[in-house]
């Protein structure tokens, strides 16, 4: 796992905040980012090892991982060793993590990644808003001027939620990651700030 440059006076987001504005669905989670805690170990054991997310991070499905408590704590360990990373809540729920890495001072660029924990979380928004929380950090605490990620071209649905959150395709590695004995191609796509803040000012139906 990437390391991170230390940012002087970077300041993570205070437990409790922030948090995505209310959905338009009553059904619809409220989202928020806080720090890594140690409870959160527990958290990540329980939600065990999903064969579909597994595949999406460019693991093979048939050969899962055994969660244990040594596989936990070196989450925990890895995590609370980069300088911006977050837990992700839903309704005060745990329910995955994201941080920006790879952080390069002299660009103003950073690589973001993300994953939720459980299957039953997919499809419900919450990466979405948690990505658009982390985007606000970014660009306007961190200053940043470009966020990128890479995304295996077969997950449409992680496709959508970047691009929902202005992310643009910019290149194609191909045939960058074997699952199996299936080559895949991995994407590059990225947002620079002045693009994000465009979509601050945007008006509703622009």
């Amino acid at each position: 796992m990437a390391r991170l440059a230390r940012w002087p006076g970077l300041r993570l987001v205070r437990p409790g905040g922030p948090t995505a504005p209310k959905p338009a669905s009553d059904t619809a989670p409220v989202v928020s980012l806080r720090p890594v805690e140690e409870r959160d170990i527990d958290t990540y054991l329980a939600a065990g090892v999903s064969s579909e997310i597994h595949r999406m991070y460019g693991g093979d499905p048939g050969n899962l991982p055994e969660p244990s408590i040594a596989r936990a704590h070196g989450w925990y360990d890895d995590i609370t060793a980069e300088t911006c990373a977050f837990m992700i809540d839903a309704d005060g729920v745990a329910v995955g993590h994201l941080r920006l890495h790879a952080i390069d001072t002299h660009d103003g660029r950073a690589r973001l990644a993300i994953g939720l924990f459980r299957e039953a979380d997919l499809g419900r928004g919450i990466g979405r808003r948690a990505i658009e929380l982390v985007l606000e950090h970014g660009f306007m605490t961190l200053k940043l001027h470009r966020i990128d990620l890479r995304v295996l071209a077969f997950n449409t649905r992680a496709i959508r939620c970047y691009r929902a959150c202005g992310f643009v395709h910019e290149g194609t590695e191909r045939q960058a990651c074997l699952i199996g004995n299936t080559w895949h191609d991995d994407w590059l796509m990225g947002i620079l700030r002045p693009e994000y803040l465009a979509r601050q000012t945007r008006q509703p139906g622009d």
